[in-house]
C-alpha cells in the first residue's frame, strides 16, 4: 500500500484551507498529523493491523478528523486525504450524494459513528 506523507497531507491541507503549505507546517501540530499518517498501516511483525485497502482508508480518514491537526478544515482535508489515498493505491471512489458524504463526516467527527462503522461505509464506496 502506498501511504500519504506529511507533505502530501500538506499540500491537500493547502490546497482546502488556500494557506501556503510551508506556512502550515509551523501551524499545525504534526506530531498528530503523523499519527494520522502512519495509522493505516500499523502493525505488528508480519501483521497488518489494517490488512485492507478500505479499512486503511478510513482510519486515516478517522484519524485526522479526530487527531485535529490543523487549526480548521480537518473533516474536509481528512476526506480529501482518503480520496488520495484510495486513488494512490489503484481504487475509485464512489462518491456518494453530497448530502450523505457530509452526514457520515460530520457523524464520525461527533464520535456518533465508530471506525468499524465507517470503515464498512467506505469500503460500499470504494471500486
Amino acid at each position: 500500500m502506498e501511504r500519504l506523507e506529511l507533505e502530501d497531507f500538506l499540500l491537500i491541507a493547502e490546497a482546502v484551507l488556500g494557506v501556503d503549505a510551508r506556512a502550515l507546517k509551523d501551524r499545525i501540530n504534526v506530531g498528530m498529523a503523523e499519527s494520522a499518517l502512519a495509522a493505516p498501516i500499523a502493525g505488528f511483525g508480519d501483521f497488518d493491523l489494517y490488512p485492507d485497502a478500505a479499512t486503511q482508508a478510513a482510519i486515516l480518514c478517522s484519524r485526522l478528523v479526530k487527531n485535529h491537526p490543523l487549526p480548521d478544515g480537518n473533516k474536509r482535508v481528512g476526506l480529501l486525504c482518503m480520496i488520495e489515498f484510495v486513488r494512490r493505491n489503484g481504487l475509485r471512489w464512489c462518491s456518494p450524494v453530497q448530502e450523505e458524504l457530509a452526514s457520515t463526516i460530520e457523524r464520525l467527527a461527533a464520535g456518533e459513528l465508530s471506525e468499524q462503522d465507517f470503515a464498512t461505509w467506505v469500503a460500499r464506496h470504494i471500486a
